[in-house]
């Protein structure tokens, strides 16, 4: 029984403490003067009891039903309510109704409900400002303050820029409601200040400068020369400078340059200062005075302008041989200038230096060879270097050999130097030195020497030019020799040409050279040489033509120096064209008699034991045809021979054709017992040197089994 009661009060009391559920239109946000709906919705079993209040309640009813709502005359009939809901209307809002309010619902068997609903009345914004101190503020001073004020309307939200940027409050610049607070000022805090004000329906903008005087601070001043790159230590006689003096100052300071004492005024009052062609005596002391007026502040700063004068042109080395070509002597000057300039070597065994010029003498400079040799002039105002290569001498000797339009040969001996300083030359044949006469002429400066009328008797043998200066001496040489022929070849184009080449040795003076020849025959020879050709110096090879095909020749190179035979060469033959001709029609009438013998032996190859063998072919397997071989000079060569396999296979093959060495090898690699290996037991041939060789590999008939090598 008690269990049953305690479950049906808990029940009850759970009943009554189920709160309605209230929603409004939270927060009302409406412009003075007009109407605030404050709508309020809820959930809700019965019919609530509605209570709206401020600081106390100012009004109250039952939801659709009771007696008319308790409304307190603090609105002055300015509140319209509907009964059949808890939503209230004020009317003609002022700026007082911005507030926050409270709705209350309870109702039979559920818990008081309240919310907050909160109204905002909105004046609109007009005329906005941003208020700046009257007095001077300057750099230094402990605060100043910025206001941004309004004619009228309210704001939700106001933000401060300076110069476009937004303003974020700290420890220097303290935001508070409407003003702008700026702790220790500096002249960084001068500019545009804006203010910005915003509500649900209006805003509004102004911005005014703050200045902040400052200064001035002392000034710099900053030196331009078009034609000096350091003008700030030094410039140069008649060149044109600006000196342009700078400070930091509000308001703009005020420029007054002085030379030498400050209380020379007669001198521009303008920042720049030109001086234009500066000479020596204008160098000293510049003064740059600056005055800010407003706060009665003058600070100045000095400037020396030095101006110095280049010495003339440029530095002057120069290097040349004493005592006997044994001393180099080394001179560097630059003279002239304010001041002088100091000049040194650079790359000598040891350094001295002196003022606007030095001499310094070498007595050992062989290491210096190839080398730079520096002289650094060094001025106050610039660095100029002047650089010798002593180089010892370097020399190459040649020679050119003229014919002369009277026959004689003149020989041109050269003397090709690069040294530094300039060598001695001097000539010598063997140990004898040269000296000028009719016969040899020196050139002025030694660098040639000509040998005229060459004699290949006298003027032969061994030259050299010998050239020296401090450095070291070279003395090349070279020899003259009278021509030898050497290397003659002789080759047989066809039948009415031939070529013939040669070789001389380098050392050999020689104009031309004559190509002669006599004519041989199989009975004789002809005892006189005739000329077929004058070839130049230069010319190694000739071709003869129109030579007679049935007649052999002998060949040989006579050199001349001049008009001066030197020794002919050793004497070359070729045969007569025709007597291969002859040979090869022998040869082709030897070939139709062994057809005819083998087309008998082909017509009864089965009683082939009891006949014989066509003419050079073998009776027994073993054997082997000897080959006849006809040769009539080293460079054509017929051959016959029989193969003993053609006995056994009549489609054997021949080889008919010119060949080279490495088609001889080839052959040579074939089997022992192969036609080809039959072929190539001839034996080595000479190598044709003919373009035209190829090698061909027919399948012959035992009618066409011969084998030509040309």
């Amino acid at each position: 029984m008690h269990t049953a009661l305690t479950l049906l009060w808990g029940g009850l009391l759970s009943a009554v403490t189920v709160a309605i559920e209230i929603s409004t239109n939270n927060p009302v946000k409406v412009i003075m003067g007009e109407k605030a709906n404050l709508n309020v919705s809820y959930v809700s079993k019965n019919l609530p009891h509605v209570t709206w209040a401020l600081a106390d309640t100012f009004a109250s009813w039952t939801v659709g039903q009771g007696p008319p709502p308790m409304v307190s005359p603090v609105f002055d009939g300015r509140l319209t309510i509907n009964t059949s809901t808890a939503s209230i209307t004020i009317l003609r809002t002022t700026l007082a109704d911005s507030r926050n309010y409270t709705v209350s619902l309870t109702a039979v068997d559920e818990a008081l409900s309240s919310q907050k609903v909160t109204l905002r009345v909105y004046e609109l914004i007009s005329e906005v400002h941003v208020t700046v101190p009257v007095d001077d503020v300057k750099e230094g001073d402990s605060k100043t303050t910025v206001i941004c004020t309004m004619t009228s309307g309210n704001w939700d939200t106001l933000s401060w820029t300076k110069d476009g940027r937004t303003i974020v409050g700290d420890a220097h610049m303290v935001i508070a409601s409407n003003e702008l607070t700026i702790q220790g000022v500096v002249r960084g805090d001068a500019g545009t200040y804006s203010c910005s004000v915003k509500n649900p329906f209006s805003s509004g903008t102004s911005q005014n400068p703050l200045t902040v005087y400052y200064g001035p601070d002392k000034p710099t001043v900053n030196i331009v020369s078009p034609t000096d790159p350091q003008p700030a230590r030094f410039v140069l006689v008649n060149s044109t400078i600006n000196l342009t003096c700078s400070t930091s100052s509000e308001p703009p300071a005020q420029y007054l340059w002085s030379v030498g004492e400050s209380s020379d005024t007669n001198v521009p009052s303008s920042p720049v200062l030109i001086l234009d062609r500066i000479q020596l005596d204008q160098a000293g002391i510049y003064s740059c005075i600056v005055t800010n007026a407003r706060l009665s502040r003058t600070v100045r700063t000095t400037q020396m302008i030095t101006v110095y004068e280049l010495p003339q042109g440029e530095p002057s080395c120069s290097m040349v041989s004493i005592q006997d070509h044994r001393v180099l002597q080394l001179t560097c000057s630059w003279t002239g200038g304010v001041p002088k300039a100091e000049v040194h070597w650079v790359g000598l065994s040891r350094k001295v230096s002196a003022l606007s010029q030095l001499v310094h003498n070498e007595s050992s400079p062989a290491s210096l060879s190839g080398s730079n040799v520096t002289c650094v002039a060094n001025h106050s105002a610039a660095v100029k270097y002047c650089i010798v290569q002593p180089v010892a001498p370097l020399v190459i000797l040649s020679r050119r050999v003229v014919r002369e339009t009277q026959g004689d040969a003149t020989v041109t001996l050269t003397c090709e130097v690069r040294s530094n300083p300039a060598s001695i030359i001097h000539w010598f044949k063997g140990e004898k030195v040269l000296r000028s006469n009719e016969k040899l002429k020196i050139s002025p400066n030694s660098s040639e020497i000509q040998i005229r009328n060459f004699s290949l008797e006298t003027d032969t043998g061994n030259y050299s030019c010998s050239c020296r200066n401090p450095l070291g001496e070279n003395r090349p040489s070279l020899t003259l020799t009278a021509p030898l022929v050497m290397g003659v070849t002789v080759q047989r184009l066809n039948r009415t040409a031939a070529s013939i080449a040669w070789e001389v040795r380098g050392s050999d003076v020689v104009t031309s050279f004559l190509v002669q020849s006599q004519v041989s025959t199989q009975r004789a020879r002809s005892s006189s040489w005739a000329t077929l050709h004058e070839a130049g110096m230069a010319e190694r090879a000739v071709t003869v033509t129109q030579l007679q095909e049935e007649q052999g020749y002998s060949f040989r190179v006579l050199p001349l120096t001049g008009t001066q035979p030197g020794a002919p060469s050793p004497t070359q033959s070729v045969a007569p064209a025709v007597d291969n001709q002859r040979r090869k029609a022998g040869t082709e009438k030897q070939t139709a008699k062994k057809k005819e013998q083998w087309s008998d032996w082909d017509r009864n190859p089965q009683k082939a034991s009891e006949r014989s063998a066509p003419t050079g072919v073998p009776t027994t397997r073993n054997a082997q045809a000897k080959p006849q071989r006809n040769i009539s000079n080293r460079t054509q060569l017929s051959i016959d021979e029989w193969d003993q396999a053609s006995s056994v296979d009549p489609k054997s093959l021949y080889l008919n054709g010119p060949y080279t060495a490495s088609n001889w090898r080839s052959l040579e690699s074939m089997s022992p017992g192969s036609t080809a290996g039959k072929m190539a037991s001839i034996g080595r041939m000479p190598e044709h040197s003919s373009s035209q060789s190829h090698l061909k590999s027919p399948t012959l008939t035992p009618q066409n089994r011969s084998a030509t090598m040309v």
